[in-house]
């Protein structure tokens, strides 16, 4: 199977699972979106790269309690992904979303300045 869908099919199988299947009071499914899954070219490992969308203070014990749920979830694929090996989880966060609304707002801030330098003048 082509490592591009095999990444595809953990991607939208691993989201169902975050989504609705996981019990675990630190992860909370509504406020979590997986964005990608790397997989190794020998299928041994994954990358899930995850956002966050919570409060900022709690992202380190939701990212704790989803690494903590791998194997969970690692199960609950092995019924689901017909792959001959099922690579082990491994969850990261993934800030590129809270980048390009952070580089956005200093655009907005530097294009706001030059239009107030442009006014006074």
């Amino acid at each position: 199977m082509n490592i591009d869908r095999v990444n595809s099919e953990l991607l939208h199988q691993i989201s169902m699972i975050v989504l609705h299947e996981l019990s675990d009071p630190r992860v909370d499914g509504s406020m979590l979106t997986v964005m990608e899954v790397r997989t190794t070219a020998d299928l041994k490992y994954a990358k899930v790269y995850v956002s966050y969308m919570g409060e900022p203070q709690n992202a380190k014990a939701t990212f704790e309690g989803l690494n903590h749920c791998a194997n969970y979830i690692r199960q609950l694929l092995k019924t689901r992904v017909k792959i001959r090996t099922l690579p082990t989880l491994t969850f990261v966060e993934d800030t590129s979303i809270a980048y390009a609304a952070h580089m956005s707002k200093v655009i907005e801030e530097a294009t706001s300045t030059i239009k107030d330098d442009d006014t006074e003048n």
